[in-house]
């Protein structure tokens, strides 16, 4: 993991403000939680720092580096989406390992990561869990 840093952050479609100078510090290793109401520009937030939408200005850095001009998948950002983006054959553990493994992450370490991001999340339960045997709410 690496720190990520959002200076004066702003999104625009057209003449319409989205986000509205955000500027947040996010540790190495914290766990963030983005909430808000529908539309107030959350999504819109994490697309801009996984380099899935670009920017109207600002700074965004990861791990020191400014990302604003780097591709997303050289970001080494990974987003989980609300509306299944999963594998239905997998189980939550293989879905959350996914992307650490195909970055080539060690094995240790993927399964360390991945056991406490269960942790965090409260899902020990559910890691043997395929997809369709989960709730969306």
């Amino acid at each position: 993991m690496a720190a990520v840093t959002l200076n004066n952050v702003v999104k625009r479609f057209g003449g319409f403000g989205v986000v509205h100078g955000a500027n947040i510090d996010i540790a190495d290793g914290e766990f963030v939680v983005f909430v808000g109401p529908s539309g107030c520009g959350k999504s819109t937030l994490l697309r801009m720092i996984a380099g899935l939408e670009d920017i109207s200005g600002g700074e965004i850095a990861i791990g020191g580096k400014v990302v604003n001009d780097v591709e997303a998948a050289e970001r080494g950002i990974a987003m989980v989406f609300q509306s299944y983006a999963l594998y239905p054959h997998m189980t939550v553990k293989q879905n959350l390992s996914f992307g650490l493994r195909m970055n080539g992450n060690p094995k240790a370490d993927t399964e360390r990561r991945v056991r406490r991001a269960a942790e965090i999340l409260r899902i020990d339960e559910l890691m043997h869990r395929r997809p369709k045997q989960l709730s969306g709410g």
